[in-house]
């Protein structure tokens, strides 16, 4: 789905102040929001990634006093400014590696040096799946890729399944039990929930929470074990920051 914005006509990009001048910014995006998807492995190691990559297309632009000279677009993720001059086609891409909610300001430039920004919105969602296996300490799993945002998240949601397999020693299962406690900590070390199972061989355990408009977005899950028995341990954490929920 294609997205077109003319600040001319007042509808899309967001202005700070009345506009008057001869620059007609003509915007077709790609879209305006996006999952960025990470999967890690033992060690916290990253091994799959799914960025979000947004075009803006400015092709159309027109000034009513010379040529278009040059485009600036600052993505508002923290990376940096992408310039361009008119010998270029107007045409831009963007990857998104973090999330959050961006204020991507878009300018235009013309050869009687007027010049007119435009801010469009960027929300890019999170969702980071942690697959720890076999091991008898499990990695603190925590919220990664954060981006500079300009709002709080609608929601966080995060669940673990840890099991106990069966171990096979010398061709004879054994089932050595092991007690797994589930910690979740906010980013401000408060402990947000705690639950403790014992998993005989073969079991396992699912954990799930939930938190709405969370002030702060660096939340962490620890697993601790009571002895050395190997677990599998896969953890979910989801972002959303769309508010048109509520």
């Amino acid at each position: 789905m294609l997205l077109i914005f003319s600040a001319f006509s007042g509808c899309g990009g967001e202005e700070n102040e009345e506009y008057s001048g001869p620059i007609d910014i003509v915007l077709i995006m790609s879209a305006n929001s996006g999952t960025l998807e990470i999967t890690k492995g033992n060690g916290n190691e990253t091994i799959e990634q799914q960025t979000v990559e947004i075009e803006f297309d400015l092709s159309n632009t027109t000034s009513g006093s010379g040529d278009i000279t040059g485009f600036t677009i600052d993505p508002g993720d923290g990376s940096d400014i992408i310039y361009s001059n008119g010998s270029e086609n107007g045409v831009f891409s963007h990857e998104y590696l973090v999330h959050g909610v961006f204020e991507a300001i878009i300018t235009a430039m013309d050869s009687e040096d007027n010049e007119r920004s435009i801010i469009e919105e960027i929300r890019i969602d999170y969702i980071q799946e942690h697959n720890n296996q076999n091991t008898n300490n499990p990695d603190v799993v925590w919220i990664d890729y954060i981006g500079p945002s300009t709002d709080i998240p609608m929601w966080i949601n995060v669940s673990s399944t840890i099991a106990n397999p069966e171990d096979l020693d010398l061709l004879v299962f054994t089932d050595d039990p092991v007690t797994v406690t589930w910690t979740l900590y906010d980013g401000q070390d408060n402990k947000i929930n705690e639950t403790t199972e014992t998993l005989e061989g073969g079991d396992s355990m699912d954990v799930q929470s939930s938190i709405n408009m969370p002030i702060t977005i660096d939340w962490r899950v620890e697993i601790t074990l009571n002895n050395d028995e190997n677990v599998n341990a896969i953890t979910l954490f989801a972002v959303s920051y769309d508010h048109s929920e509520m």
